[in-house]
């Protein structure tokens, strides 16, 4: 397996390293990335970050045959984005050419992180490749009243007068409130004479001790 150094800034490594960009890295290791641009040359460098690798060949001539092979072709569902790292590329979102990581901040960074922050750049400055979710309709709960007051009426004709069973409802309810009144009175009733039994007891007791406090 090839080293993870890629950020080698001497002028021969700069112009045969290749940057992948669009890389679905979720799906793709290292090694796939290997076997990818291994037929292209002999790999010394590959280093794999979230959406983008860098590819570190011996020569310049293997790293554009790696670009002229792979820029454009599907893999893992997503169309690669590759150029030479030493090369500035012309922007899809913006008309001119974009320079190199190399022209805007000099050999002495690492250009690894100069060109994730490239590579960042550019996809936000790209415009959405997925079209946004279709709207979700809101959910219409059909109304059941037309339906239950026709059905209450079709049983009305059909198995009883429905005047004489509202008559007959309504006298139930109301015997069985008046059962629970009755059992709400009784239940007080035994209350008041458990505090009334209490209150006599009271009374006693104060009794008692007012009389050996005298005496």
């Amino acid at each position: 397996m090839a080293s993870n150094v890629t950020n080698k800034t001497d002028p021969r490594s700069m112009n045969s390293r290749v940057f992948i960009r669009n890389l679905n890295t979720l799906v793709l290791k290292k090694s796939d990335v290997e076997a990818i641009f291994s037929k292209y040359g002999k790999i010394v460098g590959c280093s794999v970050h979230k959406g983008f690798a860098f590819i570190q060949y011996v020569n310049e001539r293997n790293a554009r045959a790696a670009l002229a092979g792979e820029d454009g072709r599907m893999i893992a569902g997503q169309v690669l984005d590759i150029n030479l790292a030493a090369e500035p590329k012309v922007n899809q979102g913006k008309a001119g050419v974009r320079p190199s990581a190399a022209e805007m901040y000099g050999s002495s960074f690492d250009l690894d992180y100069d060109f994730q922050r490239d590579y960042y750049d550019r996809m936000y400055s790209y415009p959405a490749r997925v079209p946004p979710p279709p709207p979700i309709a809101q959910a219409v709960v059909p109304s059941k009243c037309q339906r239950v007051s026709g059905n209450t009426s079709h049983r009305g004709k059909s198995g009883f007068n429905s005047k004489s069973g509202q008559r007959g409802s309504s006298s139930k309810s109301g015997k069985l409130k008046g059962d629970d009144l009755q059992a709400i009175k009784k239940e007080l009733t035994q209350i008041k004479q458990k505090v009334d039994s209490l209150l006599e007891s009271l009374e006693k007791i104060e009794k008692e001790q007012t009389g050996v406090d005298q005496g």
